[in-house]
């Protein structure tokens, strides 16, 4: 009993396409790229997240350096896409990209099945699932505390806000949502302004710079002399030494820690009390 074996290959009629040379060093770089992205975009929502607790806010600091790295990545990523390849200031004008001419196609004939199954993956124009599952959230929680409901009233997928009193019923569409976006991003914007407006106004009102920039003076400034008070009963090679001096210098500290004390509170009631005119003020 004898088989026939059949070289694997092409269906008969059909013609194999050549496979030409790919620059698979430059696609590696841009997958590495493409991953470190997708990274700080997990460590940025993480961040956001506050690690699954929604009540707490997390540090600006960090916030703004996660995001600062997601922006010089994506950068990077775009650079690598227009110039393939590192270019100095000598070097003539580049040629045509070499992403331009890439394709992906089977390079011979195939069925619908392996067709879905082998190429249609590669060639995936869907989000992925987990983005896509944190998209419909996003949109969800937005939609409950919208007026119109969102894009969700709009597909009939959750109930149409309730009229206002005297009008009728009505679906809202594409525009009376886009018209509420537009409207809270205008809020938005009000708040962010009034409130660089208030620390501007704040940082005009008072000479900040005058008050940390303190000279502090050093011990030969001050016409101390380590000697003094080292004799007993002060005395000083046989000459009475006046006590009182030192006690004034002590109230003199004293009177000056609570001179530092009353400018603390002066500040901190200005900063809460915008009715203060200078923080000098008793």
């Amino acid at each position: 009993m004898s088989t026939n074996s059949r070289p694997l290959g092409p269906p008969p009629g059909l013609t194999v396409l050549p496979k030409p040379a790919l620059p698979i060093p430059q696609l590696e770089s841009l997958k590495f790229k493409a991953n470190q992205i997708i990274d700080s975009i997990h460590a940025l929502q993480w961040t956001l997240e506050a690690g699954g607790h929604p009540a707490a806010m997390p540090a600006w600091p960090d916030i703004l350096s996660k995001y600062s790295m997601l922006l010089s990545q994506t950068h990077n990523f775009s650079t690598a896409l227009v110039h393939p390849f590192p270019t100095s200031a000598n070097a003539k004008a580049p040629g045509q990209n070499i992403y331009e001419r890439i394709a992906l196609h089977p390079s011979m004939g195939m069925t619908d099945a392996q067709l879905d199954g082998e190429v249609v993956p590669l060639l995936r124009n869907q989000q992925t699932i987990d983005v896509l599952r944190t998209e419909n959230d996003t949109v969800r929680r937005l939609a409950e505390h919208m007026s119109t409901r969102g894009s969700q009233a709009v597909l009939g997928l959750t109930p149409p806000p309730p009229p206002l009193p005297g009008a009728f019923p009505r679906k809202p569409e594409y525009e009376d949502v886009l018209q509420e976006c537009a409207e809270i991003r205008d809020a938005h914007d009000r708040r962010a302004d009034r409130a660089v407006r208030a620390v501007t106004m704040l940082r005009e009102k008072f000479d900040w710079k005058q008050r940390v920039e303190v000279e502090v003076e050093e011990p030969e400034e001050l016409d101390w002399d380590p000697r003094l008070g080292h004799h007993g009963h002060g005395h000083f090679h046989g000459h009475p030494q006046a006590p009182a001096e030192e006690d004034v210098e002590m109230d003199d500290s004293d009177e000056s820690s609570d001179d530092d004390e009353k400018d603390e509170n002066n500040v901190e009631g200005a900063l809460t009390n915008p009715d203060a005119t200078s923080p000098l003020a008793v």
